[in-house]
């Protein structure tokens, strides 16, 4: 891409977001000749700019009017967000108790592509400590958080997921870093049926993770939560009874019904 293709690129981009941006609370409904008066933009580019944007949802023509307001890609974006923000509340009380109970660091996360995000970690009460923190991110298949949620995915969406992964490369960051789709695939299903995941010497050499899933009311599973620490302190029935618990207690304050 040239230099003036890529520049006409990034302004019609940001033209785009500016009018998304027009939408309030206190007006919530705008003509195309009062968005392209607003952002000085001739009547024929507004025109184009709305089109997409009605094309992917982001806003719709309010039936027997000329008028266009937010759509349903607005919504279900808005929802991702409320819905995070939700577990990463909901899930304080639980992570707070597991460092107590264990002395070792845990996270909340959720999947964002073939990567774990962490949403909330908390740290272990030993000195030397994980070099992980809120915001972070690590290869799916090679941690607790993501491979639980990997488990639980549909079918369709799991085969996606791997496929991708398989292109990215599956990049050996422990001794028991797993090596292939088809090694991917047997541990997710002895994950979904067991209901927890045990990640050995696979992200990190020497490091244990244990991970079980977090769901909500529509009964998917949106999270997971972990507990992480050296192989030698970490007593793996005794912890992933805690690890379990812990996702059930957020998942029964997401609405999910056991």
């Amino acid at each position: 891409m040239n230099d003036i293709k890529k520049d006409y690129t990034i302004q019609t981009v940001q033209n785009a977001m500016q009018i998304l941006r027009l939408f309030t609370v206190e007006k919530r409904e705008w003509t195309l000749s009062e968005i392209a008066e607003k952002k000085t933009m001739s009547i024929s580019t507004t025109k184009r700019l709305l089109k997409v944007l009605e094309n992917y949802r982001y806003l719709e023509r309010r039936s027997g009017t000329k008028k266009y307001r937010l759509g349903l890609s607005i919504l279900r974006l808005s929802g991702i967000v409320t819905t995070t923000m939700e577990i990463h509340r909901e899930a304080q009380s639980s992570l707070k108790k597991l460092v107590n109970d264990f002395g070792e660091a845990v996270h909340i996360g959720i999947l964002e592509g073939t990567e774990t995000v962490y949403l909330d970690k908390m740290e272990s009460l030993h000195p030397v400590r994980l070099s992980s923190h809120t915001g972070k991110s690590n290869p799916a298949y090679c941690t607790g958080c993501g491979k639980v949620i990997l488990a639980f995915k549909e079918h369709t969406e799991q085969e996606e997921i791997i496929k991708t992964i398989e292109l990215q490369g599956f990049y050996q960051f422990g001794s028991k870093t797993v090596r292939n789709a088809r090694e991917l695939k047997s541990h997710l299903n002895q994950i979904k049926k067991q209901g927890y995941a045990v990640c050995i010497d696979e992200f990190s050499e020497g490091i244990t993770s244990i991970a079980a899933p977090v769901y909500d009311y529509n009964e998917s599973v949106v999270a997971s939560i972990s507990i992480t620490g050296p192989n030698n302190r970490i007593d793996i029935p005794l912890f992933v009874e805690g690890v379990v618990k812990a996702g059930k207690d957020i998942s029964e304050s997401l609405g999910y019904i056991y």
